[in-house]
């Protein structure tokens, strides 16, 4: 993939989405997350109820229960879409942008100047999807655009090396 002018537009159009695999893989990987602190309070509660312990009382055993399913359901069905549609990031000569947020919103610009080296990592979830995570690392933190399809993240990672080493000479 390589640089070149007409991709260098600064309007509100400038940032590529994430594959719509991410929707998925990411719904995948919270439901994991949040499935156990939901399976520890139904099992507590559960628990108090057959052998008749005092402590915790049931109505505190199933509204915790009743929180982290409300947490569950949340996390795993509305925060992926969420996350999706607000995800956006843009490759130029001279910078990366990167825009995210759950909440509040985040624009950040990578100069060219500062990226040290580019890593392409993709766990056994993205990889079921087809998807990997490609990680721009500065001297102060590390940078993550997850949910791109594998071919097309290499293509990003060669191509943002190049302009970083471009950059340096």
């Amino acid at each position: 993939m390589e640089w070149n002018e007409e991709q260098d537009h600064r309007g509100p159009d400038r940032f590529r989405r994430l594959h719509a695999d991410w929707i998925a893989a990411s719904r995948v990987g919270s439901a994991i997350f949040y499935a156990i602190p939901l399976l520890a309070a139904a099992a507590l509660t559960v628990l108090s109820v057959v052998f008749e312990w005092d402590w915790p009382p049931l109505w505190v055993g199933a509204a915790v229960t009743f929180v982290c399913a409300l947490l569950f359901a949340f996390a795993v069905f509305r925060v992926p879409i969420i996350r999706y549609n607000r995800f956006g990031f843009a490759v130029f000569e001279e910078e990366v942008e990167i825009r995210k947020g759950l909440f509040f919103i985040s624009e950040t610009l990578i100069p060219m100047t500062k990226v040290q080296h580019v890593k392409l990592e993709s766990g056994p979830i993205l990889r079921k999807y087809g998807l990997a995570e490609i990680k721009i690392v500065t001297a102060a933190t590390t940078h993550s655009i997850a949910g791109l399809k594998s071919d097309e993240a290499e293509n990003f990672k060669r191509m943002i090396g190049e302009l970083a080493r471009r950059t340096e000479e």
